[in-house]
């Protein structure tokens, strides 16, 4: 029943997340996670690409069945992405998130009809429920992840994509969601029927199928944060990947069918296996010198935050091609490939037959005419502005705590106070841990004159950072406005403490000691306010007049 064995295959390809996850959570405090993902992406998610374009180009039959693929395919993809890059067009990238997702579904797949294979269950009913099981529940998972969903959007927006209602999404989700439990009923209802007949599915694929979609939607959904659930299921996917190319590739070794780069690399010893390992290194850095990782961060695109924009488009061609290959050179039914994976021969089993080239090109076609079309929407600039963009984004993804900030901070820069305290108050109750939110939407507050909320706001963000003076001055300032002026003056102080030339808060420790009847200081904090900001002499002096007013009538 199994590939290397059952304690190999539970380690390698099966149950690898109960050993990845605590591995990442032991690493994550001690590392910056930006940092982190830039290395798991760059080194594994761009780094495994490399073993495909091996087996590709050094396995000299299957080079000859696919010549023309190997060959005018990476040349005519390098031109597209250069283009696309040259322009600023962001379609071949939203290519690339969509089909990466596409590509760990079928990954996943792979492994099913391998080890249904193992035990001689070839019926085609159940080799398309497994593939539309992979299909619709990683798609469902994507529909129901806040932080994934509102990459995938973002991405498709940003590319030129129309708006989409957020009532027309809800109900597709609803829709999906249905179609994903029926599929499920039928796939198990085929599995029983399969039983009967004598030719039930693998018990590790179910097992397999079990850990990967959970372990997806663990990733996807119960991880609130994109780039480590990315880091997360990237180690899984490479693992798997890197294992069963070494093992296909030893196979063909040994079987005396392979070539002599597939014998420089394959061989035996550990030797060959370090230098495996040390070009997957090598390719990788690519990836890592790129930030890789960016990719899958559609905020940092949005706001023009990654500095080599270019080279993540030209290294699409990379990503593309990797996707694209898996996808005919792994063909379980192919002959080469049951006898690189140790499987037995089958009589539907076939030769490498390319398929035909009027087929083919309509496959490209689904690929090629929606990049054509999104990028001649987005050089025409009928993408969607960034304020409608983000407030769709809020309604159509409301769990997504990253849309809702991303609507905050656009109507915050266009000064409505309202809607951005709005935003940034739906933005912390689904983020209460992150301090930037809960600042800005006590900054907004204060803007928009909610003193209480404003209030309340700023205490919690202080006792979360109590050396803050941004805090401490926006604490102080909002007890000023409920004219609770005693109150304010230990927040001034520590303000002052740190900043001594805050001219704002100068005014205040002013007001306070005016209220108190310390004129003399009054009249000191007044002076000095003016004398750190004399921008905003008019408005000043207008306190600073009166103390002295009245400081002069109370001497004698």
């Amino acid at each position: 029943m199994w590939i290397l064995g059952p304690r190999r295959d539970l380690l390698f390809f099966v149950l690898t997340p109960l050993l990845i996850i605590p591995l990442v959570f032991a690493i994550k405090p001690h590392v910056d996670l930006v940092i982190f993902g830039t290395m798991v992406q760059g080194f594994g998610g761009f780094g495994h690409h490399l073993p495909g374009f091996i087996r590709a180009y050094a396995d000299r039959e299957l080079f000859q069945q696919y010549k023309v693929r190997f060959v005018l395919v990476p040349i005519l993809l390098a031109l597209t992405c250069g283009f696309f890059a040259y322009l600023d067009l962001n379609a071949v990238t939203l290519a690339v998130v969509v089909w990466g997702a596409w590509h760990g579904a079928m990954q996943v797949n792979g492994f099913l009809r391998i080890y249904d294979s193992k035990v001689k269950s070839f019926a085609r009913t159940t080799a398309w429920l497994d593939w539309l099981m992979c299909l619709f529940w990683f798609a469902f998972v994507i529909l129901h992840s806040p932080v994934k969903l509102f990459a995938l959007l973002s991405h498709f927006y940003v590319s030129g994509g129309p708006l989409i209602p957020p009532a027309a999404f809800s109900l597709f989700i609803r829709a999906w969601d249905g179609a994903t439990i029926l599929l499920t009923v039928l796939f198990l209802t085929n599995a029983v029927i399969q039983r009967r007949k004598g030719v039930p599915p693998s018990p590790v694929k179910l097992l397999t199928m079990a850990v990967s979609f959970s372990f997806w939607w663990y990733c996807m959904v119960s991880v609130n944060n994109l780039m480590l659930g990315v880091i997360l299921f990237e180690i899984f996917h490479d693992v798997q990947y890197n294992v069963l190319i070494w093992l296909f590739q030893r196979h063909r070794v040994t079987g005396g069918n392979a070539g002599n780069v597939e014998k420089l690399l394959f061989g035996f010893g550990f030797g060959r296996m370090a230098l495996y390992l040390i070009l997957i290194g090598a390719y990788g850095y690519i990836g890592v010198a790129a930030s890789y990782v960016d990719i899958n961060m559609p905020e940092k695109i949005v706001q023009n935050d990654v500095p080599m924009l270019w080279m993540l488009r030209v290294l699409a061609v990379s990503a593309i091609l990797h996707f694209y290959y898996d996808g005919f050179i792994w063909r379980v039914r192919n002959q080469s490939v049951r006898k690189g994976l140790g499987l037995k021969e089958e009589k539907r089993a076939q030769a490498f037959i390319p398929v035909a080239s009027v087929k083919h090109a309509l496959k490209w076609g689904i690929f090629a005419l929606p990049v054509l079309g999104f990028g001649f929407f987005q050089y025409r600039g009928w993408a969607p502005t960034s304020k409608s963009m983000f407030q769709n984004l809020s309604e159509a993804v409301p769990k997504s705590w990253m849309g809702h900030y991303m609507a905050a901070s656009q109507y915050k820069a266009e000064g409505d106070f309202v809607s951005a305290a709005r935003q940034f108050q739906q933005t912390i109750e689904l983020e209460p841990s992150k301090l930037e939110v809960r600042t800005n939407l006590a900054f907004m507050l204060l803007k928009a004159g909610k003193w209480n909320e404003a209030n309340e706001q700023y205490r919690i963000a202080l006792s979360q950072d109590p050396e803050n003076p941004d805090l401490a001055f926006g604490l102080a300032a909002s007890l000023m406005h409920l004219y609770k002026l005693p109150e304010a003056e230990p927040y001034l102080v520590a303000t002052l403490r740190a900043r001594p030339r805050h001219a704002d808060a100068l005014e205040y420790l002013g007001m306070v000691r005016d209220v108190s009847g310390n004129l003399e200081e009054a009249v000191s904090y007044y002076l000095q306010a003016l004398e750190a900001d004399t921008v905003n002499a008019v408005a000043r002096l207008k306190n600073l007049n009166s103390a002295l007013q009245r400081l002069q009538e109370q001497k004698p």
